[in-house]
C-alpha cells in the first residue's frame, strides 16, 4: 500500500513545510496591520441623497422650484426602486433608492449628468450628492475657545470662526483618511448695509439700485495685452473694494444734482451672518469643528494622525494656536477610543478563549509536548486567516472579531482529531513518520468533511443581501478563512511536527551533502601517472584546504543546532512540561476523577433510556415545548443598544422660539449641569441647528442638544445615575420636552411605518393626527411619532393682483423687493488676501422688526406716489408646515 502523497510530502520535505507556513504566517502578520479598524462592518446602503440648499425659502418653495424638478429629471434612473423628497425651510433632499447589486458610483455619474440639465432657482446652491451611509457620524469632535477677557464678545467670535476655517480646517483636510472638517458655531464675517426705509423713501432710491451699484462698482477686469517697442504690458483694471470706507462713499444715484452715497442712506459695518447655532464646551462660547472619515479609513489610525497634527502642549497645532492666538484647541470628543476599547476585550476575550482551550485540552491528553503541538495551531491558523481578510477587504470590528473568536473554538478540533489518530498509529507499533503519515490519511477525509460541514453554515452569510448581510458578511467570512485554515494546519503542519525524531545529529564519518573520501583521488592520479599528479597537485591543494574548512564550519554548524535542539527538547519542553503537570496536577486530577465517574454512570443511564424510551421522548418533547415558548417571549432587533460612555439630550421648545431665548432660558440647566454633576469629562451644548447639515424637520432655533461625555471607564451604574440628575434638572420647566439618546450602531428605519398620501396638507395634518392616534392606542406599539409637525408661524403676504394692475405693479419684482428688504441680498463680495466677506444690503433692523414694519415697506420707490405695501396685498400671521414630503413623485 502506497503512501498518501500529500502527507508523505509533508513528513519527508519538513523544511519545506515550515517555509511555507512561515510566509503564510508573515503576510497574515503584515494584512493584520494592514485591516481597518472600525466599529461596525462598513454599511454601504444602495441611496443617493441630493441635497440642495435654497436660502431664505419656506418648505413649500422649496418643493416646487427645487424638490419636483430635480424628482423629474432623475426619475427616469436605470434601476431606480423608489425615490422621495423632503422638502424643509431652505434645504431640499432628494432621495434615490435602489436595488442591492446597483453599482453606486455608475448611477453617481448618470445623477451627475442629469443635474446638469435641470435649471433650478438663481438664489439655489449648486445640487449635492451624498452617500447615506450611517457610519458618516463624527469621528471626532474638537473645541475651539479662547481663553481670558479678550475673547469676549462679537469680534472675538469671528476671529474664533477664522481661525477655525482657516488654520484649523485646513490643516485636518489633508490627513489621510479625513473626508471633510465641518465647522459649526461661532460667527461667520459678513459685510453688512444697512439701509434705512425713511432715507430710501426721502432720496426715492430702491434698494436694488443700491446693489446693482455695489456689484458695478466692485471689480477687477482684465483688459488684454498691448505691446510697446519689446515690451507687452497686460492691462487691467483694478477697482475692487480695499476697505470699509469706500463702500460707504459710493455713490448709489444724483437727485437733485446731489450726489447721494450710500453713508447717506444707512450704515457699512463689519457684522455676521444671521445667527442659528451657537456652541458651547465646558460653559464657554466655542467653535466646534467635526471631523468626518472616508468610507476606507481606518478609525483609529485617522485619530492617531489627527493627534499628531495636534500635538502635545509644547509642539504640534495646538500649542502654535495658543501660542500666536491665545486660543485653545482641544479633543472632546472622541470615537476611536470607545472603538479601539471595544477591539481590545473583544482581542483578549479571544485569546482567553484560546488560552482555556490549551488548558482543558492539557486536562484530557495530559502531555505536554502534543499539548504545545495542538496549541500552536490556534495562532497559526489565526495569522492565516488576515491575509485572506485583507484580500476580501474585511475590516477588524466587533463582527469579524466575533467571527475570530468563535471559530478559535473548532480551530484545535481538526488537529486534536489528526494528533489522536496519529498516537494511535504508534501504539500499534508505527514508526513516527509512518504513523504521520497513515495516522493522517486516515482521518482526513473526516476532518475535511467535518469542517465544510460547519463552513456550509457560515459561508451563506456572505451572499446575503441587505443590511443584515453587510453586518454578518464579516463574520462569516471571519469564521470560513479560519476554518479553511485550520484544517491546512492539521493534515499538513501537524504530521510534520508529529514525524520528528527526538534523536538529534548521528555521528558518521561525513556531514550530510559532503565527500571528504580522499582515497578515490589518489586511485585516478596514481592511474595518470606521477606527471599527472604533479600537475594537480595544486588543485588537489586547493580542494582539500576548501574541503577542511567546510568540515571545521559544518561541525561549528551542527554543534549550535545540537545544542538549540537539546535546550528546546531536553531542557525547555520537558521543565515546562513538568512545570505544566505540577501546576495542572488539581485540575487533571479533577478532570480525571469526572471523567471515571462519567464512565462508571454512563452505562447505566443509557441502559435506562434504552429500556423506557416513552419517558425519553416525553422528556424531549417538553423540553422543546419550554424552550419555544421561551423563544417567544424574547425581543428582537438587530443590533442591541450600546452604551459608550455617553448620551445626548434633545430639548425643544415651543416652534418659533428664537435662538437668544432658547439660550436664556435653557442657560440655566447648563449651569447646573456643569456644577452638579459626578463623572462627567465634558458638557457640549449646541442651541439651534445648521440648516445646511440638518437631517431632520424638528430641529431649529428653539432646540438644543447637551452632549454629556461621561469618565473613561465609566458603567452602565455610573451612566444611569447621571442621566436620573440629567432628567431632574430639566423637570418641572414649562413648555420643555427632553429626549434621551444614546449613540447607535447605526440608524434604521422605524420597524413599522405607515404612510398617509394627500394634496391639502391641513387635511392631511388631521388625517395623520388620526392614524396616530389609532396606533397609539395598540398597547404593541411605543413611542407613535408622526413626521408632519408643527410648523414656525410665518408672516404671509397675499397679493391683491386686481390692485397690482391698477397701480401698474409687477408681482415678481414687488416680491423680490419684499425678500430683498427682509431677507437682505448678496451684491458682492469683499476680497482680502485670504478669504472672500459678502457684502449683504438690507434694511436696518429697527425698520423690520415686527409684522407692522413689513405692511408699511414702500413697494415702488422712485415714483412720486409712495404705495406701501398693504395697499396691494393682506398680510396675515399663520403657520406654514415643518416640511413637505413627497414619496414616488406623489
Amino acid at each position: 500500500m502506497s503512501e498518501p502523497r500529500l502527507s508523505s510530502f509533508s513528513t519527508q520535505r519538513p523544511v519545506a513545510i515550515l517555509m511555507l507556513f512561515v510566509a503564510a504566517a508573515v503576510f497574515g502578520w503584515l494584512s493584520l496591520g494592514r485591516l481597518a479598524v472600525n466599529l461596525m462592518p462598513e454599511l454601504s446602503y444602495p441611496t443617493i441623497t441630493v441635497r440642495t440648499e435654497y436660502p431664505g425659502a419656506a418648505p413649500e418653495e422649496v418643493e416646487n422650484d427645487i424638490s419636483r424638478p430635480v424628482e423629474e429629471a432623475l426619475g427616469v434612473i436605470g434601476g431606480l426602486q423608489r425615490i422621495s423628497s423632503v422638502s424643509r425651510a431652505e434645504v431640499s433632499d432628494v432621495v434615490l433608492e435602489f436595488s442591492w447589486n446597483t453599482d453606486i458610483s455608475d448611477v453617481t455619474q448618470d445623477v451627475l449628468e442629469r443635474l446638469d440639465l435641470v435649471f433650478l432657482p438663481d438664489e439655489a446652491e449648486r445640487p449635492l450628492i451624498l452617500h447615506f451611509d450611517p457610519s458618516l457620524d463624527p469621528v471626532m469632535e474638537l473645541s475651539l475657545s479662547g481663553e481670558g477677557e479678550l475673547w469676549e464678545g462679537e469680534e472675538a467670535l469671528r476671529r474664533l470662526r477664522r481661525i477655525a476655517d482657516l488654520q484649523v480646517k485646513r490643516e485636518l483636510e489633508p490627513i489621510k483618511g479625513v473626508a471633510a472638517a465641518r465647522v459649526k458655531g461661532g460667527l461667520e464675517e459678513e459685510i453688512h448695509v444697512r439701509l434705512r426705509e425713511a432715507r430710501l423713501r426721502r432720496t426715492g432710491i430702491s434698494i436694488q439700485q443700491v446693489i446693482d451699484r455695489l456689484a458695478q462698482e466692485n471689480i477687477n477686469v482684465a483688459g488684454g495685452r498691448i505691446e510697446e517697442g519689446r515690451t507687452e504690458y497686460l492691462v487691467r483694471t483694478l477697482n475692487e473694494y480695499t476697505d470699509l470706507d469706500e463702500i460707504r462713499e459710493t455713490i448709489v444715484a444724483l437727485v437733485d444734482d446731489r450726489e447721494v452715497r450710500i453713508a447717506d442712506l444707512g450704515d457699512v459695518v463689519m457684522a455676521h451672518k444671521e445667527r442659528q447655532i451657537l456652541t458651547r464646551t465646558d460653559g464657554g462660547e466655542s467653535v466646534k469643528i467635526e471631523i468626518y472619515k472616508e468610507a476606507d479609513a481606518n478609525i483609529v489610525a485617522l485619530a492617531q494622525r489627527v493627534k499628531t497634527i495636534l500635538g502635545k502642549e509644547d509642539d504640534g497645532l495646538a500649542a502654535e494656536l495658543l501660542q500666536s492666538e491665545g486660543v485653545r484647541l482641544q479633543v472632546v470628543a472622541d470615537r476611536s477610543l470607545f472603538i479601539e476599547s471595544s477591539i481590545n476585550e473583544v482581542r483578549n476575550t479571544a485569546l482567553l478563549g484560546g488560552l482555556l482551550a490549551v488548558i482543558v485540552l492539557f486536562c484530557f491528553l495530559r502531555e505536554f509536548r502534543t499539548t504545545l503541538i495542538v496549541a500552536v495551531s490556534i495562532p497559526l491558523s489565526l495569522l492565516m486567516a488576515f491575509a485572506p481578510m485583507k484580500m476580501f477587504g474585511v475590516s477588524l470590528n466587533i463582527m469579524s472579531l466575533g467571527g475570530l473568536a468563535l471559530g478559535i473554538g473548532m480551530l484545535v478540533d481538526s488537529s486534536i482529531v489528526v494528533l489522536e489518530s496519529i498516537f494511535r498509529c504508534r501504539e500499534e507499533g508505527d514508526d513516527v513518520v509512518v504513523a504521520a503519515v497513515r495516522g493522517t490519511d486516515e482521518v482526513r477525509g473526516a476532518v475535511v468533511a467535518s469542517t465544510l460541514t460547519t463552513i456550509a453554515v457560515f459561508l451563506p452569510m456572505v451572499f446575503v443581501e441587505g443590511v443584515a448581510g453587510q453586518a454578518f458578511a464579516d463574520l462569516g467570512l471571519a469564521v470560513v478563512v479560519s476554518l479553511l485554515a485550520s484544517v491546512m494546519v492539521a493534515i499538513w503542519f501537524i504530521p510534520m511536527l508529529a514525524s520528528r525524531k527526538t534523536n538529534h545529529v548521528e555521528k558518521s564519518g561525513k556531514l550530510p551533502g559532503t565527500s571528504l573520501s580522499f582515497g578515490s583521488e589518489f586511485r585516478r592520479l596514481r592511474a595518470r601517472g606521477v606527471r599527472g599528479w604533479l600537475l594537480l597537485l595544486p588543485w588537489f591543494l586547493f580542494r582539500g584546504l576548501w574541503m577542511f574548512l567546510f568540515w571545521i564550519v559544518g561541525i561549528l554548524l551542527s554543534a549550535v543546532v545540537f545544542a538549540v535542539s537539546f535546550l528546546i527538547g531536553r531542557l525547555i519542553v520537558p521543565g515546562a512540561g513538568i512545570l505544566a503537570r505540577t501546576l495542572m496536577w488539581p485540575l487533571v486530577r479533577l478532570t480525571s476523577i469526572s471523567l471515571g465517574l462519567a464512565q462508571r454512570v454512563y452505562p447505566g443511564i443509557l441502559r435506562g433510556a434504552l429500556e423506557r424510551p416513552v419517558l425519553v421522548i416525553a422528556i424531549f418533547v417538553v423540553t422543546v415545548a419550554v424552550s419555544i415558548s421561551l423563544l417567544s417571549g424574547l425581543g428582537s432587533e438587530l443590533l442591541p443598544e450600546v452604551r459608550q460612555g455617553e448620551f445626548t439630550v434633545e430639548v425643544q421648545l415651543p416652534v418659533g422660539t428664537p435662538l437668544e431665548e432658547t439660550v436664556r432660558r435653557l442657560s440655566e440647566v447648563e449651569d447646573i449641569l456643569l456644577g452638579g454633576l459626578e463623572g462627567v469629562r465634558a458638557l457640549g451644548v449646541t442651541y439651534g441647528f445648521d440648516p445646511a447639515q440638518s437631517e431632520r424637520s424638528d430641529e431649529g432655533e428653539h432646540t438644543a442638544r447637551f452632549k454629556i461625555l461621561l469618565e473613561t471607564g465609566s458603567g452602565a451604574e455610573v451612566e444611569d445615575q447621571v442621566i436620573e440628575r440629567v432628567r431632574r434638572a430639566f423637570a418641572g420647566r414649562p413648555d420643555l420636552q427632553t429626549t434621551i439618546t444614546r449613540p447607535v450602531l447605526f440608524s434604521s428605519k422605524t420597524p413599522i411605518e405607515i404612510e398617509v398620501h394627500g394634496d391639502d396638507l391641513v387635511e392631511l395634518r388631521r388625517k395623520t393626527e388620526e392614524v396616530r392616534a389609532v396606533m397609539e392606542a395598540l398597547p404593541q406599539l411605543a413611542d407613535v411619532q408622526a413626521t408632519l409637525r408643527s410648523g414656525a408661524p410665518e408672516i404671509q403676504v397675499i397679493y391683491d393682483r386686481d390692485r397690482m394692475m391698477r397701480y401698474d405693479l409687477q408681482l415678481g419684482r414687488v416680491a423680490r423687493l419684499v425678500r430683498d428688504k427682509v431677507q437682505g441680498f448678496e451684491a458682492t463680495r469683499f476680497n482680502r488676501v485670504d478669504r472672500r466677506i459678502p457684502i449683504l444690503v438690507q434694511l436696518a433692523r429697527e425698520d423690520r422688526q415686527t409684522a407692522t414694519d413689513v405692511q408699511e415697506m414702500v413697494i415702488n420707490p422712485g415714483f412720486d406716489r409712495p404705495i406701501r405695501l398693504d395697499a396691494v396685498a393682506t398680510v396675515r400671521m399663520g403657520e406654514g408646515p415643518s416640511e413637505i414630503r413627497r414619496i414616488d413623485a406623489q
